[in-house]
């Protein structure tokens, strides 16, 4: 099972709450390989790409919301674990014959959160948690 430790908490609760439903959606993914359910990943997998693509869609709104100055190369960061999606999909419509392929799918699936949350969003933790703040202090009042 896949967990997300608080030192790996991006300290924003949107992003945080995000992060915990793709661990919760990879967990059910992985559960179901282990369980022998490898078949039931073409059906779980279109949700954790789903989810993904809201979930970056959110966290590039905040980073241009706060003028984060490298929100654009994170969004194509995002583009390209969204092509990986493409490959995520694959491996899960061929998990229930194929063990390589469950294994496969695993790892990436596991690759990918790990890529997002860990190689890249912690880079602007600090930066967002001091924007956060800014606006909780009453810098954006009326707003």
């Amino acid at each position: 099972m896949v967990e997300i430790t608080r030192s790996f908490e991006i300290e924003v609760e949107a992003i945080d709450a995000d992060h915990r439903q793709l661990v919760e959606i990879i967990n059910e993914i992985t559960q179901a390989i282990d369980d022998g359910r490898a078949g039931e990943c073409a059906d779980l997998v279109p949700n954790f790409v789903e989810f993904s693509q809201q979930h970056f869609a959110r966290e590039e709104a905040l980073l241009t919301k706060h003028a984060y100055p490298l929100a654009e190369k994170h969004r194509q960061h995002h583009v390209g674990l969204t092509d990986k999606m493409k490959n995520i999909q694959a491996l899960s419509e061929r998990a229930a014959d194929s063990q390589p392929a469950a294994d496969a799918l695993r790892k990436e699936l596991v690759f990918i959160l790990m890529d997002d949350v860990i190689n890249e969003d912690l880079a602007f933790k600090s930066f967002l948690m001091k924007a956060e703040a800014r606006d909780t202090s009453g810098d954006d009042a009326g707003s």
